[in-house]
Order: structure tokens, then sequence, then C-alpha cells
């Protein structure tokens, strides 16, 4: 059973290699954020990659951004990191105990699966709730079947008001 009631509290999530990540609750407005920052670095990337091909340059150093798949997994990346960034507020369990700034959250967040264990466990209780709201889908016979009675689907009340005709 899931709870609809939203977290406000800064919670753990325990990660690979003893990591443990303190994180502010997960909003609507903090993941569209993230996205939309992961969504321009990879326009930005493809925009740098167009100006060297049209320049004549070399493009090393940058991703190849022409695969699908490349293209995804580096915006897939590019979101881990941003949720991250934009959502940890402590952790333990790292060597020397460095300090959390972008930098750093972005070289825990590369390490294989230390970053997409964040991501399942970051967003797992959204993923619960659309799902659980998406649990009862439509009804295949529409609003109305002899099955539910002929009052499932009543007709709007006639207005008062006549409908204007155009001129």
């Amino acid at each position: 059973m899931i709870s609809l009631k939203s977290q406000s509290e800064p919670y753990d999530i325990e990660l690979p290699y003893g990591i443990t990540v303190t994180v502010k609750p997960l909003t609507t407005a903090g993941m569209a954020a993230a996205q939309a920052a992961a969504r321009r670095r990879v326009e930005s990337l493809e925009a740098q990659v167009a100006e060297r091909k049209e320049s004549g340059l070399s493009l090393e150093g940058l991703p190849e951004l022409s695969i699908e798949g490349e293209r995804d997994g580096l915006f897939q990346d590019l979101l881990i990191k941003e949720l991250a960034v934009r959502h940890i507020t402590g952790w333990s369990g790292i060597e020397d105990d460095p300090e959390i700034n972008t930098e750093n959250i972005a070289a825990v967040m590369s390490l294989y699966p230390v970053g997409e264990r964040f991501f399942q466990e970051f967003t797992l209780k959204q993923v619960l709730l659309n799902a659980a709201k998406n649990g009862s889908g439509l009804s295949a016979v529409g609003t109305f079947s002899q099955a539910e009675g002929p009052d499932i689907a009543r007709g709007a009340k006639p207005s008062k008001r006549p409908v204007q005709k155009g001129k």
C-alpha cells in the first residue's frame, strides 16, 4: 500500500559501496527543473558538435549524439546528476569526507551503479504514485454500458441562455 501523503522532511537513501545520501524530497517542480537543465545541456552539446562540423574542427572529446541510444544515455546521466546536485544535502560513507559540491556530487553519481540506484530510489515514490493513479484505466465500453446502468453518465442540463449563432 502507498501513502499519498507528501514527504516534507529530508530523508536518507542507502546506495552501493556503503554510501548514504540525505536528500530533500522530490517535487514536480524539482523534477521539471532537473529535466529542463539536462535537456539544455544535451542541446548545447549538439550545437557544439554542429559548429565543429561546420568549421571542419575535430569532434574529439564530444559525445556521439547522432546515435539515439547514446543521446538518451547522456540525457539520463545528466538528469541523474542534476537531481543529485539539486537534492543531496548530506552524505556518509565516502573516503576523506569530501565537501558536498556540484563537482563531487557528479563524481559520486558517475560511479556505476551508484547513480542508477540513486535515481531508482529517489524517484521510486513518484513512480509508485503514478502507477497507483493509472491503476484503474479507462473503461473499454466508455462511460455507459448496460451492466453499469443507464444513469452512469447523465446528460448536461439545458442552458437557460440561448447559444449565439454565427453571423
